[in-house]
């Protein structure tokens, strides 16, 4: 139990890495505070308390401040404090240069970097230095590297990574780790839109020789947030199959 009675705070949590996130931290002990735009962010709370974990479910978009504030007061209400933070939600908007029109760059920053930001903030009102917190960022392989016909998205990432080593260096001397995880291809909704060609090309270029699921990578965050990584921070892990450029 990595977590026993270590309060976390997840975004993006009604699918995907988010969802496989929630159902480890639950098993590993920690109470939960869980958000997401969709109803099924409710389903998955019924769940995880089906399963005897206490989570609490909100549904709103993280994008709006004054529900930034209300999950972080969920957290001291429900739990006393928050111990662990992980910042997931994200959206995904492909487009080659010139073709990439404003608003979905206006929505990439706003929901990967600017959402992100802002509930950082709010959470660290609420952090108790004493007990060891712990912020988690989801980035990507496309942040650290930059990836093809995703290059407003690659920016957004980049943000984040830049972004979560940034916080590290401020926010050590007060007893709080930041990092990152930055994945690779993940076998998510975002990728059931591929053609099977396309996702047979991903493939060949990933030296493990398949698409990780989203419990590996929901396995490196809580790597990150657990006390087995307590002298770890300002890194950004890399979950990528070992994957050629």
């Amino acid at each position: 139990m990595q977590l026993e009675g270590r309060a976390a705070l997840i975004t993006g949590a009604s699918r995907g890495i988010g969802a496989a996130t929630a159902r480890l931290f639950a098993a590993e002990g920690a109470p939960l505070v869980i958000c997401g735009r969709s109803p099924e962010t409710e389903s998955m709370a019924a769940r995880l308390r089906a399963t005897g974990a206490r989570v609490k479910a909100m549904l709103g978009d993280v994008r709006d401040e004054g529900f930034v504030k209300q999950l972080v007061q969920a957290c001291r209400k429900e739990y006393g404090h928050l111990d662990v933070l992980v910042n997931n939600a994200g959206v995904l908007k492909a487009g080659r240069l010139g073709m990439i029109p404003t608003a979905d760059v206006r929505e990439l920053l706003e929901v990967n970097v600017v959402a992100l930001v802002q509930l950082t903030q709010y959470a660290l009102r609420v952090m108790d230095a004493a007990r060891g917190p712990a912020i988690v960022n989801v980035a990507s392989i496309a942040g650290t590297r930059g990836t093809e016909g995703l290059s407003a998205y690659s920016a957004s990432k980049g943000a984040v990574v830049a972004f979560t080593r940034a916080c590290a260096k401020e926010l050590a001397p007060k007893g709080i780790r930041v990092n990152a995880v930055a994945p690779g291809y993940v076998d998510t909704e975002m990728m059931s839109g591929l053609a099977a060609e396309d996702r047979a090309r991903i493939v060949e270029r990933i030296r493990l020789g398949r698409i990780a699921s989203p419990e590996e990578v929901a396995a490196a965050i809580l790597h990150l947030a657990s006390a087995s990584s307590r002298y770890v921070t300002g890194q950004v892990l890399e979950v990528d199959g070992g994957i050629e450029d």
